[in-house]
């Protein structure tokens, strides 16, 4: 595939009139195989198209099209999810270990117990707790499996037919196009979520956190909007979305568990006692679905998690309360200078890693990522402070979206919480009060909206012909790519620009 690639890479940059143009070929990491889930990954090719777009002949964006859709797949009729090999990876380094090939695959055997495939899931039976109350099995249905329809045209493999190709069949955060987007697509495994009304990085969130923030889509990043998908299919979707958090923090438990308890050749569970000695399976499986009572717990009680929100008081968002959020910005409680910058455009001087890049990244020693990026992971990415001056609010733009993002921090992220004081605070205590972050709600609102009387045309300087006004323009990077996008609109007009950096 590599030879036949650059060939064509090759032709296509030496045939025709001279141009800006490079057809490129490189080689990225992907997931292992289904069928054996820990073994090196095979290298993945595609092709990269830079500069002015020419004017091919027909056959070959056909060729290119077959090409493509060979090398990145479409993710149907895989049978087994992809295995966590960079935490394994990660835990087996901390041990200074290796498990067995047969440990590793009693940790397979085990989720595909629990769980089942990717085309054939399962809910587990636990004597603890009902887990369907989570993870209903009919709509679970619905979004797994291979793209289809059933005999009455209802679609099946929601999942795969909308989110595989970003947030991977195992929900791993490392699809296809993965890769060339910024911020990546979130790894659900994890069990930790950004966007959600608890409070907390370990508290998950609510059904509704999560239907929500599937129809609504995360504004100023590749996350697309599904406000047009049905509600029984946004349900769907999100079960399956739980269902795979739920699956990813068992696996991970299972790995921690198997490097640091188990000897070179104790086992974890062994699945083939199931019929031949019941007994001595259900004793060993007993601590597995302990593991996954208390997760599937925390799910089930996230309802009762939420944090509550104060209604504001009367003139909360008005001049003086606008003055005293901006005192408490640059303030040294909140401080939210250090990271969001002095004008709130997210130029601070603090440069750090989510979570999920944390657990990789070395600062003292930028060679230690060169054994989980041969086992898959993507490139870590330094977290980027919003710029608050855009008006884009990941997560939700209503005040009370807001309220919560800056009492309950970001769960993942450098983003924190304020510290806020107690009913029963002493006088001089320098915590926040909940009106001081409802000061904090107006000031951030405040910043998009002098940004906006700033970039509006004034009655002695008229627009020039063509332009449109009203409204300040939006830019984008999309820097994997090399593709920069601006987009200006108002209530009448709007323009988009892209360009291709070469």
């Amino acid at each position: 595939m590599r030879r036949l690639l650059r060939r064509l890479a090759s032709s296509l940059n030496s045939s025709g009139p001279a141009r800006r143009l490079r057809w490129t070929c490189w080689e990225t990491p992907h997931r292992p195989p289904a069928r054996t889930p820990f073994l090196t990954p095979p290298r993945r090719h595609a092709l990269c198209l830079s500069g002015p777009v020419p004017r091919l002949p027909q056959p070959v964006p056909l060729l290119l099209a077959c090409l493509l859709t060979t090398a990145l797949g479409c993710g149907a009729g895989e049978s087994q999810f992809p295995a966590n090999r960079v935490y394994l990876k990660k835990q087996e380094l901390a041990a200074q270990l290796e498990l067995s090939e047969q440990q590793r695959q009693d940790i397979v055997s085990v989720l595909e117990f629990l769980f089942g495939t990717p085309d054939a899931p399962r809910v587990p039976d636990l004597p603890a707790v009902d887990v369907r109350h989570v993870l209903p099995l009919e709509p679970l249905q619905v979004a797994a499996g291979p793209v289809s329809s059933d005999q009455l045209g209802r679609p099946q493999g929601l999942y795969r037919k909308h989110c595989a190709h970003c947030h991977g069949l195992s929900g791993d955060g490392a699809g296809p196009t993965a890769w060339f987007l910024e911020p990546y697509p979130r790894d659900f495994r994890r069990g930790i979520f950004k966007y959600k009304s608890t409070p907390g990085p370990l508290a998950p969130p609510t059904h509704d956190d999560l239907t929500r923030h599937i129809r609504s889509g995360n504004p100023g990043s590749p996350m697309p909007a599904f406000n047009l998908l049905p509600d029984e299919e946004l349900e769907a979707v999100a079960v399956y979305v739980k269902y795979l958090a739920i699956r990813g923090e068992v696996e991970r438990e299972l790995i921690f568990e198997s490097v640091d308890q188990l000897d070179e050749y104790d086992r974890l569970v062994d699945c083939s006692l199931q019929d031949d000695d019941p007994e001595e399976f259900a004793e060993q499986l007993a601590p597995v679905q302990a593991t996954l009572s208390g997760i599937v717990r925390r799910w089930r009680d996230a309802p009762q998690q939420m944090t509550q929100v104060p209604p504001p008081s009367a003139g909360w968002n008005s001049a003086d309360s606008i003055r005293r959020g901006q005192q408490l910005f640059a303030g040294n409680v909140a401080n939210c200078v250090k990271c969001h910058g002095p004008t709130g455009r997210g130029d601070g001087q603090n440069v750090d890693y989510d979570d999920w890049s944390r657990e990789i990244v070395d600062p003292q020693n930028p060679s230690a990522i060169a054994p989980f990026l041969a086992a898959g992971a993507l490139p870590p990415s330094p977290s980027q402070p919003r710029n608050l001056q855009d008006g884009i609010y990941r997560g939700g733009s209503r005040p009370e979206d807001l309220y919560r993002r800056i009492l309950d921090g970001i769960a993942g992220t450098p983003m924190p919480a304020v510290a806020l004081q107690p009913p029963d605070a002493k006088p001089g205590d320098q915590r926040l009060t909940p009106d001081d972050v409802w000061h904090l709600v107006a000031y951030v609102f405040s910043l998009a909206d002098s940004q906006d009387a700033s970039l509006a045309p004034t009655p002695e300087t008229p627009p020039a012909s063509g332009t449109v006004t009203g409204r300040r323009d939006r830019s984008v990077h999309f820097s994997r790519l090399n593709i920069r996008s601006r987009a200006v609109a108002s209530s009448k007009e709007s323009a988009i620009n892209s360009s291709i950096l070469d």
